[in-house]
C-alpha cells in the first residue's frame, strides 16, 4: 500500500511523571519524540515497565504530558477541550483484555455505542455496524445477544468491531492476542490486517512478542526505560537482535538460530526474523556450496 507521507500522529519530547514530588514519584516516559505517518502499521515493542502503555494513553488525551505535545494532524490535542474530544475518536485506543468493556445490552448496541456518541445518523451507524461486525466474523443472529452470553472470543471480536466503527484515522491496540490460544491470535491479525487494508487506517499495535511484530509490522519502535531504543524498519531492528537480546528483549526463534550460527562461524546473516528469509538465505547458502 502506498502511504502518505504526512504525519497524522506526532510526540514531541514527551515525558509522563506519576506522582510528581512524593517518594513515589517515578518517570515513566522519558523525552519520547517520534511521528506515525498516515497509513503506517507500527509495532511498539517493550516488556513490561517500559513506558510503552503510558506512551498510548498519551495519544488520545487519557492522560495529559508532564511535559512535551501530543499532535494529530498538527493539532496540539490539549490546546482546547474541544480539540481533546476530537482527539478521542480521531485515536481508537483498545486496552488488553478489551471484553471486559463491554456494557451494553447487545453485541449491536455496543459497537454501535461510538458512532453514536460521533453524532452519526442511524443509517450510517447501522452501516458501520454491520460491516466491521462482518470483519471480524460476527454473524448477524449475534447482533441482538447479549455479549455477556457470547465466549472469550467472540467478546474479544465484539470490541474490536466496536473500534472499527468508529473508523478513528489512529488505531492503537495494546497487546490484542492477550491471553487468546493460538487461532484466536491468528484471528485478530487477520481481522487488524483487513481493516488496515480496507481504511488505510495508522495502527500502532503494543506488544511484548517480537514474533508478533516480525509477522506484523512496518516499522518497529522499541523503548526501553521510558526512552525509544531503537526505531526502524524490522530488518533494521532485527539486524541488532544481540543488543535486543542484552536489552533484556527477546527476539524472534529464527533470529536466535541464525545468531548460533554465525557464532559457530557461519557466514549467515543474522538479521533475518522469518521462515521465508531464513530459507531463502539456507538455499543460497548451498548453492554457495557452503555445509
Amino acid at each position: 500500500m502506498e502511504h502518505d507521507t504526512t504525519n497524522v500522529l506526532t510526540v514531541e519530547h514527551l515525558s509522563h511523571v506519576y506522582s510528581p514530588g512524593t517518594p513515589f514519584e517515578k518517570k515513566a516516559v522519558d523525552d519520547v519524540s517520534f511521528s506515525a505517518r498516515k497509513g503506517e502499521f507500527i509495532g511498539l515493542i517493550g516488556h513490561t515497565g517500559s513506558g510503552k502503555s503510558t506512551l498510548i494513553q498519551h495519544f488520545n488525551g487519557l492522560l495529559a504530558p508532564t511535559s512535551g505535545r501530543v499532535l494529530i494532524n498538527g493539532e496540539d490535542i490539549f490546546q482546547s477541550k474541544e480539540m481533546t474530544r476530537a482527539a478521542r475518536f480521531a485515536v481508537g485506543l483498545v486496552f488488553q483484555y478489551p471484553e471486559y468493556q463491554l456494557f451494553e445490552e447487545t453485541v449491536y448496541a455496543d459497537v454501535a455505542f461510538g458512532p453514536k456518541n460521533m453524532g452519526l445518523d442511524k443509517e450510517e451507524i447501522d452501516r458501520r455496524v454491520r460491516e466491521n461486525c462482518r470483519i471480524v466474523g460476527l454473524s448477524e443472529s449475534a447482533l441482538d445477544k447479549s455479549p455477556f452470553e457470547l465466549s472469550g472470543g467472540q467478546k474479544r471480536r465484539v470490541a474490536l468491531a466496536g473500534i472499527f466503527a468508529m473508523e478513528p484515522e489512529v488505531m492503537v491496540l495494546d497487546e490484542p492476542m492477550a491471553g487468546l490460544d493460538p487461532a484466536g491470535c491468528a484471528d485478530v491479525f487477520r481481522f487488524i490486517q483487513e481493516y488496515h487494508e480496507k481504511h488505510g487506517t495508522t495502527i500502532l499495535f503494543v506488544t511484548h512478542s517480537m514474533e508478533y511484530a516480525a509477522q506484523m509490522a512496518q516499522r518497529i519502535v522499541v523503548m526501553q526505560r521510558g526512552r525509544i531504543l531503537m526505531d526502524g524498519t524490522p530488518e533494521q531492528v532485527f539486524s541488532r537482535a544481540q543488543e535486543l537480546l542484552e536489552a533484556g528483549l527477546d527476539v524472534p526463534q529464527v533470529t536466535r538460530v541464525f545468531l548460533e550460527l554465525k557464532r559457530r562461524g557461519l557466514p549467515v546473516d543474522t538479521g533475518v526474523y522469518t521462515m521465508e528469509q531464513a530459507a531463502a538465505q539456507l538455499r543460497a547458502m548451498k548453492g554457495g556450496a557452503v555445509c
